[in-house]
């Protein structure tokens, strides 16, 4: 078994990013399933971080640098984008926001 590579972490921001996408979906739209499945999308991408990380270039939106500091990276799961950065062997999830907003 492959041992990962890196140790994710999830900021604050980003779990209440992700939280209030469950909502919105879940009580707004009122599609509670397809909330939990969007959910468990972004925990998957997430965590496949932990073995793939260094395969993602940073990134060059200047948006996000600015942002999050020359040395972020984004990784998308359908319309939402992950912004992190990697710190030794460990990957920080700063923010889970949805890709139109990135200017």
């Amino acid at each position: 078994m492959n041992k990962p590579k890196f140790r994710v972490v999830i900021s604050p921001e980003a779990e209440d990013d992700i939280e209030e996408v469950f909502a919105y979906i879940a009580f707004y739209v009122m599609h509670p399933t397809t909330a939990e499945q969007f959910r468990e999308g972004i925990l998957e991408t997430i965590d496949k971080l932990k073995k793939y990380v260094d395969i993602f270039a940073m990134s060059s939106n200047e948006f996000i640098r600015r942002r999050f500091g020359v040395d972020a990276c984004t990784i998308r799961y359908k319309k939402m984008t992950i912004v992190y950065n990697i710190i030794g062997d460990v990957v920080y999830i700063r923010r889970v926001m949805p890709g139109s907003l990135i200017l």
